[in-house]
């Protein structure tokens, strides 16, 4: 079971139990942005401006952050709620993000939990 799923701190699953969120971060080169290339262009109005919806909801996907452009460079970063990584990496392939992006799909745990558990952890440094 993935750490956060035991603290019930996640978005509700379709089933009322809770689900793991993950942060997805995407970064590109200035010369496949979007904003700067055709093609790129293109498949993001396709993946992300028009099946980002669907695709997330069939996965069983909800956005607690919608993709965030984070201005002025070239990075984005969102927050899901997701059933497993597996479902996440699936809708970044759907959509085409990793076609133009460097995506890192990465798990979250509440920091109220790593807490209560900091003395379940040796001490490496005095």
């Amino acid at each position: 079971m993935h750490p956060a799923a035991r603290s019930g701190t996640m978005g509700p699953s379709r089933e009322g139990a809770p689900m793991p969120k993950y942060v997805i971060l995407a970064d590109h080169t200035p010369d496949i942005c979007p904003s700067a290339n055709a093609r790129t262009r293109a498949r993001a109005m396709e993946g992300i401006g028009q099946q980002l919806p669907k695709l997330a909801e069939a996965a069983g996907i909800t956005f607690d952050v919608m993709p965030l452009h984070l201005d002025p460079g070239h990075r984005s970063v969102a927050v899901v709620d997701a059933p497993n990584i597996e479902a996440v990496t699936k809708l970044v392939f759907d959509t085409g993000m990793s076609q133009w992006n460097t995506v890192e799909v990465v798990p979250t745990t509440p920091v109220s939990e790593l807490m209560q558990r900091v003395n379940d952890f040796p001490i490496v440094f005095d």
